[in-house]
């Protein structure tokens, strides 16, 4: 990183990242970033690197440089500046700067994306799959993820009491949502068929918890997992969660035309800007919008 002294400065400011507490890699990828950002300074001014030395001006232009000639990713640009602000707030308690040269030098404007969901032939293979594996529950606790968007800490908490099932309709009391939030989900057609056969073979038990795993105990949070996981893995698809399941719920009601009210209600979500993220376009709406363009 240059000189001895600067050397020096960048194990102190580590060290007291340390005792701090940050992590390891965290450490490491600071101390990459500095280094990174130290080399390019020296090169591009002809100067050895000191923290008084460096200008606003000398960050934009190393801002610049990463996205238009080294092609680095957004996410890249925004890490390495957000090291260079924690090592410059950090210089000016130690008296090497007077002002922050980071001040006012903003990161890189990026997209929100829509989180991961399934296209309906993906999440259509994984329901196949279990309902081959014969298993009831498995099936029933994907069916609920699928068509009601249900936390899986809620899944687990459900009770035998929070399910109603009638002959045209039902619903589940979530009873524990998020920040302690009340909710009714209705149930659909293949929600309710998928947990009445269920119900049907459930093992007799004491326990109230509407979903048990091996010797009748509840099933927990990591147990849903590893069954969506499984099922997933089975039908050849890869990196799929219960929140997977949970954003496809979303997506697919916003698709079939549901307000974000609507949607907001039924994911037990307090605000609806955080509904509103699954408006944003997923890669494969823009394929398709693009395709419609060719020629016939």
């Amino acid at each position: 990183m240059g000189s001895p002294a600067i050397a020096q400065q960048l194990t102190a400011f580590l060290a007291d990242l340390a005792r701090e507490g940050a992590a390891a890699k965290t450490l490491a990828s600071y101390r990459t970033d500095l280094e990174h950002f130290a080399g390019w300074f020296a090169e591009s001014t002809g100067e050895a690197f000191a923290p008084a030395a460096v200008t606003p001006t000398d960050l934009r232009d190393y801002r610049a440089r990463l996205l238009t000639v080294a092609n680095r990713a957004p996410a890249t640009v925004n890490r390495r500046l957000a090291a260079l602000r924690r090592f410059f707030r950090w210089a000016k308690a130690q008296k090497l700067v007077a002002e922050l040269p980071t001040e006012g030098v903003r990161g890189v404007n990026t997209p929100k994306k829509a989180p991961k969901s399934l296209a309906k032939r993906e999440v259509d293979r994984l329901v196949r799959q279990a309902e081959r594996a014969g298993g009831k529950r498995d099936l029933a606790v994907l069916e609920l993820l699928r068509h009601t968007g249900i936390r899986v800490g809620e899944l687990c908490a459900l009770r035998l009491g929070d399910v109603a099932i009638g002959e045209r309709k039902g619903s589940l009391t979530v009873r524990s949502g998020k920040g302690g939030k009340y909710r009714q989900v209705p149930l659909n057609a293949d929600a309710r068929r998928a947990l009445a056969a269920y119900l049907a073979v459930r093992p007799a038990s004491a326990e109230e918890r509407l979903f048990l795993g091996a010797g009748a105990r509840p099933l927990g949070p990591q147990g849903i997992a590893d069954l969506v996981a499984k099922h997933a893995r089975r039908a050849g698809l890869e990196e799929v969660t219960p929140h997977t399941l949970r954003h496809t719920f979303a997506r697919r009601l916003l698709d079939e035309g549901a307000s974000l009210v609507d949607v907001a209600a039924l994911l037990g979500h307090e605000k609806i800007e955080t509904t509103a993220v699954y408006t944003q376009p997923h890669p494969r709406d823009l394929e398709r919008a693009v395709e419609r363009l060719a020629s016939a």
